[in-house]
């Protein structure tokens, strides 16, 4: 299961505490000695840029585990905030421009330090910026033309210690499977009955949705249960199939354009469900799908980020987690796109 951990920047006394997670997480990851040094300069760099232009951000440190659909372990920071954003990005990026009085290194040195790097700031939003190591990789990237890229945040209610929701996803010969749970509550009895869903989908990756999310419900009735929503992405066909039970919402995307919600039928999955339905959907050759926890608002959405389709899965999911978080629930936003 890849792990995320959340830390709110609002001081300088917070950057020792990101620099340790970064620290510990990369040499989890895999990442060698050099690359791990790199994480923590980057980890700091952009903890000092949180405090000195946006007066404080969060921070998402994420590993992918060895479960990570792309084949490779990795390390991803999300660096986001609410503060006023960027006129023109790419200027920001020059080493020796600055708009704080500084040398304005910090961002040309984040993207310099990171084998992989986005970046996307709206003026009237506030700035999301991503770094990425994949372990073992000499910083070309990985992507593969017959699988789509996935990114995503999962991260705990605030106080809690562990999230309630989790994804998976299975990529097999132009077919790709993402599974969303979402359990019943929060804390550790939550996490055991989303953990088994995922559990279920890499257990069984070539059934079809409703098969998939039958055997599930079965598989959480000793659990508290979970809202469960499974999307298959056959790329070949140009087809995705879906099921869902619960509040897990779907989205597909052409582009920058919604094209489709998808739909779920009511119940918990382990407990009560009245049917299961499978549902077909067109996939788009620019198709981009997005699914959350009800973590994120019902208004969840692309329609109001200009360019945002544009950019890395990853980072997508995190700006959609930093504008829709309703803050007060385990929260996980998952986005699957071509390369």
């Amino acid at each position: 299961m890849p792990e995320s951990i959340r830390i709110a920047v609002e001081e300088r006394s917070q950057t020792a505490e990101v620099r340790r997670v970064a620290r510990t997480m990369a040499e989890s990851a895999g990442l060698d000695e050099t690359q791990t040094e790199r994480v923590a300069i980057v980890a700091t760099e952009a903890c000092t840029n949180l405090l000195k232009h946006a007066s404080g951000g969060e921070i998402l440190v994420r590993t992918t585990g060895t479960d990570d659909p792309n084949g490779v372990s990795e390390l991803e920071i999300l660096v986001l905030d609410q503060g006023p954003g960027m006129a023109n990005p790419q200027q920001c990026l020059r080493d020796g421009f600055s708009t704080g009085g500084s040398p304005g290194q910090g961002l040309g040195a984040i993207v310099r330090l990171s084998a992989e790097s986005d970046l996307y700031s709206d003026v009237a939003r506030g700035t999301a910026l991503l770094a990425r190591w994949p372990a073992g990789s000499n910083g070309n990237g990985h992507s593969n033309g017959k699988k789509l890229r996935i990114g995503a945040v999962n991260v705990s209610k605030p106080g809690q210690e562990v999230c309630g929701d989790s994804w998976g996803a299975e990529q097999i010969e132009g077919v790709c499977v993402i599974l969303v749970a979402d359990g019943l509550g929060h804390g550790l009895e939550a996490q055991a009955a989303s953990l088994e869903a995922v559990r279920m989908l890499h257990s069984n990756p070539n059934l079809g949705p409703a098969e998939l999310l039958e055997r599930t419900h079965q598989a959480l009735r000793s659990t508290r249960g979970a809202a469960v929503s499974v999307a298959r992405i056959d790329l070949e066909r140009g087809v995705l199939t879906f099921a869902g039970v619960g509040n897990v919402s779907a989205q597909i995307y052409s582009g920058a354009r919604a094209s489709q919600h998808l739909v779920s039928v009511n119940g918990t999955a382990g407990h009560q469900v009245h049917r299961i339905r499978e549902f077909s959907y067109p996939w788009p050759d620019d198709g981009m799908l997005v699914m959350h926890s009800d973590g994120l608002s019902t208004n969840t959405g692309l329609e109001k980020h200009s360019g945002l389709a544009l950019h890395d899965p990853s980072l997508i999911a995190g700006v959609l987690y930093r504008d829709f978080t309703r803050r007060n629930d385990d929260a996980t936003v998952v986005v699957a796109k071509a390369p």
